[in-house]
């Protein structure tokens, strides 16, 4: 017996014993397994109708109504417009060569306006615009383009 627990304690079988338990300990520790990301929900939006004061010459107002705010926090958000001659349909997006009208309040879910008295230029017989929303992380959201004509 002795010489078993002697061969057992030898240094070669020490390191071996040691780095067997080791392995045997580590294999049946309980994992960690974080719990899932959830979804990236990005805002749904749409575009309102805007309002004019003809007797001004000026759009007065811009509405637009988040049907969903998601849960990826929104950076900006606001109409892209332009004015046109005629009723060409133009790709609206924001970082180009189409002014903004951004929103100042935090956005909220149903219908969001704000003021703006954005003069109408003349020779232009067309106002296209649409609602966007852009989220952290530099996404932006856009809603289907609106076009007025009588202005």
């Amino acid at each position: 017996m002795m010489t078993f627990i002697h061969k057992l304690t030898d240094r070669k079988n020490l390191f071996f014993l040691t780095g067997l338990l080791t392995i045997f300990v580590a294999a049946c520790a309980p994992k960690y397994s974080p719990p899932p990301m959830p979804d990236r929900l990005l805002p749904e939006i749409q575009t309102g109708t805007a309002t004019f004061n003809a007797s001004r010459g000026v759009v007065e107002n811009f509405y637009l109504n988040f049907v969903s705010l998601g849960n990826v926090p929104i950076e900006e958000y606001g109409v892209v417009y332009t004015f046109l001659p005629d009723t060409t349909a133009v790709n609206l997006v924001i970082g180009g060569a189409y002014p903004t009208a951004k929103f100042k309040n935090a956005p909220r879910i149903g219908a969001n306006t704000e003021t703006f008295n954005i003069a109408l230029p003349s020779g232009m017989h067309a106002l296209s615009y649409r609602a966007y929303a852009k989220v952290v992380g530099g996404e932006v959201r856009y809603a289907t383009n609106r076009m007025n004509t009588t202005y």
